[in-house]
Order: C-alpha cells, then sequence, then structure tokens
C-alpha cells in the first residue's frame, strides 16, 4: 500500500454547517501511513549525510568503534 491508497480511503468530518473539520482513516491506514512518513525522514537524512560519508572516516570525524563501543 502506497501513501497515496492511504489517501484515497480517508473519511472527512464534518462540523455542525457542514465544513469539513476533520479527516478519519482505518488504523491499518494511520499505520502505513507513519511508516511511510520514517522511510521518506530516513532517506532524507541519508542524503545530508552523504556528503561527510564520501570524505571518509578521518576527515569526516568518525569514531573507531572500539573506542567508543562501552558507550553503547
Amino acid at each position: 500500500m502506497t501513501a497515496l491508497d492511504v489517501l484515497k480511503d480517508v473519511r472527512f468530518v464534518l462540523d455542525a454547517k457542514g465544513k469539513e473539520a476533520a479527516v478519519q482513516v482505518s488504523i491499518r491506514d494511520w499505520k502505513a501511513l507513519l511508516e511511510y512518513l520514517e522511510e521518506v525522514e530516513d532517506r532524507v537524512t541519508v542524503r545530508e549525510k552523504i556528503s561527510r560519508l564520501r570524505k571518509g572516516p578521518q576527515k569526516s570525524g568518525a569514531l573507531a568503534w572500539q573506542d567508543v563501543q562501552e558507550q553503547w
């Protein structure tokens, strides 16, 4: 299911004047939408870090795992 599929199944809640006031989606669709948004966010994060990663470990300021593994 894509994000667009989720948007096809939304239901609009109307206020007393008949104006659209809210949107209702199923739990299944809500979870699918959240998953999609998390994937988009991950892609943005990777794109932001690509230039740093291309510099290599020393130039990017990366830490050796052996030096920090006890902190994790």
